[in-house]
């Protein structure tokens, strides 16, 4: 299932529509336009361009289709979503939802899981599953992502109608984001829980903001920091990711901060802080995280610093950079409150 969340991944515009295409001839197409070598933004892995070079040629994958790309990008609604249909050789379908691009919009939408009930990628989620469970009426159907995609995987389907829910045969989360209390009482949700699997980095930073949904798998990660949001640095024991009993200290002590200020701020308060914060970024003429971090660690954290933004915005950077650890701290500097600036 993981390949599956990465496979949305993939730009396919212009080869993936509402022709099925085996995922052999889509990435042919696919590396016309890209290169194997190519970067797809600081967010997403380094290696999901040669994985995408090895499945496309391997017998495991030579029967799977693919269909229904849907991409949208809204800069004025703060969103950014992506879907993808596979069609699996036991006949089944499996849904991909594709995680936080490079954008800074689609990190806003992220952090605005923790203010709003809903966002309008999960609406596009819904219904995407929705137009899905219509085109192909009788197949079994199965629904992933990575990163926000694991939330948008859950929030489809405990939110689809119950015929739709009793198709579902597993819904799994690769280190996304959790839901706000009341998604918990959804009477879909309560239908479903035991067919959702969240599965987490040991060092996980994404994961493990807001409350976990289904049963969560710890999976060993060979590093810290933002790269162990990346499922191709969990390490395998065979075919299958090496578990862990629990998180580690690192991942526990960010979770703590994060969540202690999405609990302890009222709706008002995060989306005043939110909306400063990314309205100072994308003045700054920088639209990509990737732009952003060109300048390398130190820059981009004194760059964030020097925003003009309040009080409560450079306390919030403070702390989240703080939060990322000793790891982490050893190599990006020590925050002097009296200077009000790092020290590297």
């Amino acid at each position: 299932m993981f390949i599956c969340s990465q496979i949305s991944t993939a730009d396919f515009k212009g080869i993936v529509g509402d022709k099925e295409i085996s995922l052999h001839d889509a990435f042919q197409e696919y590396f016309k336009i890209y290169q194997v070598d190519e970067s797809l933004g600081v967010l997403q892995s380094q290696y999901v361009m040669s994985m995408y070079d090895k499945i496309k040629d391997t017998p495991r994958f030579k029967d799977v289709l693919l269909r229904h790309q849907r991409i949208l990008y809204d800069k004025e609604n703060e969103e950014q979503f992506s879907a993808i249909t596979i069609v699996l050789p036991d006949g089944s379908v499996c849904i991909s939802f594709r995680g936080t691009d490079d954008t800074i919009i689609g990190w806003k939408e992220d952090c605005n899981l923790s203010v709003y009930e809903t966002v309008p990628a999960q609406e596009d989620a819904l219904n995407y599953l929705v137009d899905e469970s219509r085109f192909d009426q009788t197949s079994r159907i199965r629904i992933c992502g990575h990163s926000k995609g694991g939330n948008l995987a859950i929030y489809s389907g405990v939110c689809a109608s119950k015929e739709v829910r009793e198709r579902i045969e597993e819904i799994y989360s690769f280190d996304g984001p959790g839901f706000q209390p009341s998604f918990f009482e959804k009477e879909g949700y309560k239908e479903i829980e035991d067919r959702i699997i969240s599965v987490w980095s040991q060092n996980s930073l994404v994961g493990v903001l807001l409350e976990s949904a289904g049963r969560v798998e710890i999976v060993h990660s060979r590093v810290f920091g933002p790269l162990a949001h990346d499922g191709f640095n969990w390490t395998l024991v065979g075919t299958k990711f090496d578990r862990e009993k629990e998180l580690s200290e690192f991942s526990v002590s960010f979770r703590n901060l994060c969540n202690q200020y999405i609990e302890n701020a009222t709706q008002e308060e995060k989306i005043a802080l939110f909306n400063e914060l990314f309205d100072d970024l994308l003045s700054s003429g920088y639209s990509t995280l990737t732009e952003l971090t060109k300048m390398g660690v130190s820059e981009t954290i004194k760059f964030l610093m020097s925003l003009n933004g309040s009080k409560e915005v450079r306390d919030f950077i403070r702390q989240i950079i703080k939060g990322i650890g000793k790891e982490t701290s050893k190599k990006i500097g020590v925050f002097n409150p009296n200077e009000n600036q790092w020290v590297l």
